[in-house]
């Protein structure tokens, strides 16, 4: 665990561990002046700095590929420059307590680009801070963590248990004396959904949590659809026992008021006839993609188990109308067979048509937060989820008959005509591919199959990309002539974004590409050869295999 000093003095971009060794649990001091970006790698460091604030620039520091950055300190963030951390893949952001000023919070932006797979953990001092000085996030969205808590000088920190969101400022409270709740932070967040139809929940994740119009909650009596309870119904729950509906809350949305960066927390996940277990569910069972299911003792959210068979996200339906029942106490329901949790007002209750219905009870006041219940826990990634996705995974191929498989099948396409790799080179990860010379002229297809990266792995993933196979380099070979095709050519077509794998540039195909005739002309036969950098798992159906064998 060593101390590592780095110097970044102006318009300088660094990477660690690859410019500078370092390792987990290293700290990195940093001595900051002009413009900067610091990107960390996928190791786990502490980090303190100190800026010029006699050189104005604009600072970025971002994790990724899974780093963990605990910053400890950070002094000379002013006016005259700005600080921005990038929360990236699978990466997480520790921020706060001590760490905090007036000065540096106004000019702090925290930017999630984790395709929902990002944590960012926010300490508030032990002292009420002036929530006038408060960072800028952006780019949250379904999967990301968000945990703020408040300091204590003894103690864990304490939770946050609501939230409210009004004119593009998040502010986060904690549960105070006689039932007051207490704000202990402020955020603008302007790419928030404007209807106020989120949640902050016991984690800090921005949900929706309901069940759909027609879903069947079991009663004493029988099941009963969602809609129809009403305040004083008995419901059954997971362990046996009944418990009282105490407010029924619902709200409607249309598709076309949905913003594109909401799609992945608002569209309900439809879940098929017996693809939790048998019998679970009974039918199939829709619900919204931050309603937790329950397995074991732990609380797992419906979004963490699409796998785009048996599990999916049904963004084709026009409106649709969410539900949640809220028990005279906590408890684990049975919905269509499946256990899933009660509702909770984490400061979210106004998200709901009916709000008032409850809210001018006193009896019904807000609760604190989802409570604390022994053996009961909260799992949204890791390893329990992954042995969870794992088992549905192959439970869907049983129940379909779709495959799992890792081979993409690449091949070239040119004038409906397929053309296998001559030569495959595994260690490095190369195609060949001789074009014969009677296809000179024309677009070349770089077709495989493919596969919704967040459908197939056994990781939870928030990413909604269709990739086929990441590509490192394209060239094409034509007698002693070699001849490099930029990755990045505008003329290519139906590939990804480019994006870094571990300090390689890489872009990922979308399962047909195009290679446009410009790219490759000239006469005579050549070589097409592509370094594969990546493949990934691909749903293979009957009729795919049949094809290929063919």
């Amino acid at each position: 665990m060593a101390l590592i000093n780095l110097n970044l003095l102006g318009n300088q971009t660094t990477r660690v561990p690859q410019d500078q060794p370092v390792a987990n649990g290293d700290t990195l001091s940093l001595n900051l002046s002009g413009s900067n970006t610091l990107i960390i790698d996928g190791v786990d460091v502490d980090l303190a700095g100190t800026v010029s604030a006699a050189v104005g620039g604009d600072t970025i520091i971002e994790a990724t590929n899974g780093a963990n950055v605990n910053v400890t300190s950070f002094a000379g963030v002013g006016a005259a420059n700005s600080l921005t951390y990038r929360i990236g893949e699978n990466a997480s952001l520790g921020y706060g307590g001590g760490t905090l000023s007036v000065g540096l919070l106004n000019n702090t932006n925290i930017e999630f680009a984790s395709g929902g797979t990002g944590t960012l953990s926010f300490v508030a001092p032990t002292a009420n801070l002036d929530l006038s000085a408060r960072p800028t996030i952006t780019g949250l969205t379904a999967g990301d963590k968000l945990n703020v808590s408040q300091g204590n000088l003894i103690g864990d920190p304490t939770p946050a248990s609501s939230i409210n969101y009004e004119n593009g400022v998040l502010t986060v409270y904690r549960a105070g004396p006689l039932g007051t709740q207490l704000p202990i932070a402020s955020f603008n967040a302007p790419d928030l959904p404007t209807d106020g139809s989120f949640s902050l929940d016991a984690d800090g994740n921005v949900v929706y949590a309901c069940f759909l119009r027609g879903t069947l909650i079991a009663t004493p009596d029988g099941e009963t659809a969602v809609e129809d309870l009403r305040e004083g119904d008995r419901v059954r729950t997971a362990s046996g026992g009944v418990a009282t509906v105490k407010w029924v809350g619902y709200r409607k949305l249309h598709r076309n008021r949905i913003p594109a960066k909401d799609a992945l927390r608002a569209y309900p996940v439809r879940i098929a006839k017996d693809a939790l277990a048998d019998g679970r569910p009974l039918r199939d069972l829709t619900v919204s993609p931050g309603h937790h299911l329950y397995f074991d003792g732990r609380l797992v959210p419906a979004m963490a188990l699409i796998n785009g068979l048996t599990i999916v996200q049904d963004r084709e339906r026009v409106s649709f109308e969410y539900f949640h029942v809220e028990l005279d106490r906590f408890d684990i329901l049975l919905a269509d067979g499946v256990p899933a949790e009660s509702y909770v007002d984490t400061g979210n209750r106004q998200m709901f048509q009916n709000a008032d219905a409850v809210a001018l009870r006193p009896d019904f006041g807000p609760a604190a937060g989802r409570p604390q219940i022994e053996g009961l826990t909260i799992e949204r990634s890791g390893r329990y989820v992954e042995t969870l996705r794992n088992q549905l995974l192959v439970r869907a191929q049983v129940l379909t008959g779709v495959r799992r498989v890792a081979e993409p099948d690449l091949r070239l396409e040119i004038a409906g005509q397929r053309i296998e790799p001559s030569r495959v080179d595994p260690a490095s990860g190369l195609y060949a591919f001789d074009i014969p010379a009677t296809a000179a002229g024309q677009d070349v297809y770089l077709v495989s199959r493919s596969a919704i990266v967040r459908e197939t792995s056994v990781h939870v993933r928030m990413d909604r990309r269709r990739v086929g196979v990441g590509l490192a380099s394209l060239a094409l070979l034509r007698g002693e002539q070699r001849q490099p095709i930029d990755l990045m050519d505008p003329r290519l077509q139906g590939f990804n974004d480019p994006q870094d794998a571990h300090g390689t540039p890489m872009r990922w195909t979308m399962g047909r590409s195009l290679i446009p005739a410009a790219l490759v002309a000239g006469e005579g036969a050549a070589t097409l050869e592509l370094r594969v950098l990546r493949t990934y798992s691909y749903w293979e159906t009957a009729d795919d295999a049949t094809v290929l064998a063919a």
